[in-house]
């Protein structure tokens, strides 16, 4: 396995990245210049193993020195001097190569100095950037066979650390670098951590290439959306199997649900863990759902196929789409195992949801209050002090939901059961719990508060929740 080759994409107005920070004259994507950013884009050749199980699904290489061309965006300080050593890297998620984990956490990254990467792990994307997107820029792209794509990753991140095929040629060393991915791609993680690729890839000394890792809204227990597996045409390792439940390293790995994932989470539930050996935490978000996880315009990707004419799913719910904010939760949860890492400081336990028993499918129903709010799970502050119910599942809108051509198959109601509603509470409701807008926003301040004592939110994230709150009291409380 290794990186042969990396040449610097050349960017202007007629050819950006796919996924580019931001698209100019637009509302979509961030402006990396104002937080003093840059972004550059590589392809990258090198060679890596095809993998497969054998008759026992342990994992086995298929074949070994398979060549392959990717892209790899980097976002980092302009000035080198900036960079505080610590790198996100994130597979790019199968679905138009988008960037969960900027998306989630950019702002963060930004102000802390830190540097994002995105590497393409995936196939079909891959070749619809190369056949559709744009043939002339994403000409060269070729990625074989999916059980390539851990050692890509892999790969990438190593070339980064030790300065190889100039994909990090200046300023300072990458003293840190974290994995992390959200659905499809935290289930990437999964199987990384499973199936031995932590232990495997080391860096020159012995150390390994990821320094922890983060698993975002994937499942254990969610079948192959859980564990995929090492590619689309091996087998899946089965329900009880061991490595669905993450299991110990010499890593930190926090697993980050929020209640969609939870539901089918119970069968590989295990204690937090904080022997050197094994540092694991889980925590649960309470009030959020699988596409609680910022903004939509932050990642481009969508709008820039949808441009050039190519399809692209719609999705519209019937009920009041959820305020619910995962990714501010998220950003704090980063900061916990940086700190993890960098200072030997373990972050807090927390609280877990509670099953009702009621099982539906391969889900089991979370325990709620009587206003249909989740019990347990990091508390925030709009389930805490809350003025709605939220809810992880809706309703499609008949005939406004269109599939991604990535699964032309779903139905609409499986595209809708992964997003968030809220319903209002009535104003005998809320007057029966809320005397005045004041004790609301009293409340209110005070669950911010307390999980920014507790770490579980950082105080750029607590002001625009209060100051959505006190333009919700306006609303809620009119005689404030």
């Amino acid at each position: 396995m290794t990186v042969l080759r990396a040449r610097p994409l050349e960017t202007s107005a007629g050819s950006l990245p796919l996924g580019a920070a931001r698209i100019p004259g637009t509302g979509f994507g961030v402006d990396l210049a104002s937080a003093g950013y840059r972004e550059d884009e590589y392809l990258v050749t090198g060679t890596a193993t095809a993998w497969t199980y054998d008759a026992d699904l342990r994992a086995v290489p298929a074949d070994t020195d398979v060549p392959y061309t990717t892209r790899v965006l980097v976002r980092r300080p302009a000035d080198p001097v900036r960079f505080n050593g610590v790198v996100q890297a994130e597979p790019l998620h199968p679905e138009y190569d988008t960037a969960n984990t900027w998306r989630v956490l950019h702002p963060w990254i930004m102000r802390t100095g830190a540097a994002w990467v995105g590497i393409t792990q995936e196939p079909r994307i891959a070749e619809s950037m190369r056949t559709e997107f744009d043939p002339v820029r994403y000409g060269e792209l070729s990625i074989p066979t999916p059980s390539l794509r851990y050692d890509i990753v892999a790969d990438i991140v190593t070339a980064l650390r030790t300065r190889a095929a100039g994909l990090w040629d200046e300023g300072p060393d990458i003293a840190r670098a974290y994995l992390s991915g959200w659905s499809m791609t935290g289930s990437f993680c999964r199987v990384f951590l499973g199936e031995g690729f932590h232990e495997r890839r080391r860096l020159p000394g012995g150390a390994a290439v990821f320094d922890g890792y983060v698993v975002g809204i994937s499942s254990g227990g969610a079948a192959g959306a859980g564990y995929p597996g090492l590619s689309d045409d091996t087998g899946l390792p089965g329900m009880g199997d061991g490595r669905r439940t993450i299991g110990g390293h010499d890593a930190p790995v926090i697993e980050l649900l929020s209640e969609v994932e939870s539901e089918t989470h119970g069968p590989v539930l295990r204690p937090d863990g904080d022997d050197p050996a094994d540092r694991y935490r889980l925590y649960q978000v309470a009030g959020t759902s699988h596409d609680s996880t910022g903004p939509d315009q932050v990642n481009t990707n969508q709008e820039q196929y949808r441009r050039r004419g190519l399809p692209v799913p719609s999705r519209r719910i019937v009920e009041m789409r959820s305020d619910a904010r995962l990714d501010f939760v998220a950003r704090a949860v980063f900061s916990l195992l940086d700190r993890w890492v960098a200072e030997g400081q373990a972050p807090p336990h927390a609280d877990r949801f509670v099953f009702d028993g009621e099982r539906h499918g391969d889900a089991v129903s979370l325990a709620r209050d009587e206003h249909g709010n989740v019990l347990g799970g990091i508390r925030t502050p709009w389930i805490s002090t809350p003025v709605a119910r939220y809810h992880p599942h809706s309703t499609p809108v008949p005939g406004a939901c269109r599939p991604s051509p990535w699964m032309p198959t779903i139905e609409p109601a499986a595209m809708t059961w992964l997003a968030g509603n809220m319903t209002p509470f009535s104003a005998e409701s809320l007057n029966a719990r809320y005397p005045t807008a004041e004790d609301y926003l009293n409340r209110y301040r005070e669950s911010c508060l307390a999980l920014l004592a507790q770490g579980f939110l950082l105080w750029p994230e607590v002001e625009p929740l209060l100051v959505a709150a006190e333009q919700r009291a306006l609303t809620l409380f009119p005689t404030c």
